[in-house]
């Protein structure tokens, strides 16, 4: 029996009925970043995201310039996330995902792994 990547059966469903539409990639390009750490991490306050929304780890995750705010993701190896941040080299098919200074590469996110978008009915993509 083929078994299929979570994250394109998800992209599947969301073709057959969500009107904000949706993306997917098979081998995204997934990194992670502490805004806590500061740096390259965030820009001041280090906890908040570029959406004006609070990092929430486990949740906040930066995307490319074109991908919406509110976009939600499912990253194979990491579960559903939230497009609130961006991030100054991540392009429209990259994923930066939000981590606590602990999980930081513990967590082997850093990698190619499939990746589905499924976007808001509101796609006004934001700086």
């Amino acid at each position: 029996m083929t078994s299929y990547p979570v994250a394109l059966v998800i992209y599947l469903l969301c073709l057959a009925g969500h009107p904000g539409g949706c993306a997917y990639e098979p081998a995204a390009r997934v990194t992670e970043y502490v805004p806590l750490q500061g740096g390259i991490n965030c820009q001041e306050p280090c906890n908040i995201t570029a959406s004006m929304i609070p990092v929430t780890y486990g949740v906040t995750a930066a995307c490319g310039p074109n991908v919406p705010f509110g976009t939600l993701l499912y990253i194979e190896s990491a579960g559903w996330r939230t497009c609130h941040d961006r991030g100054g080299a991540i392009d429209d098919d990259e994923v930066d995902v939000a981590l606590e200074p602990d999980d930081y590469l513990q967590l082997g996110i850093n990698g190619h792994h499939p990746v589905v978008w499924i976007f808001p009915l509101s796609q006004e993509a934001t700086p």
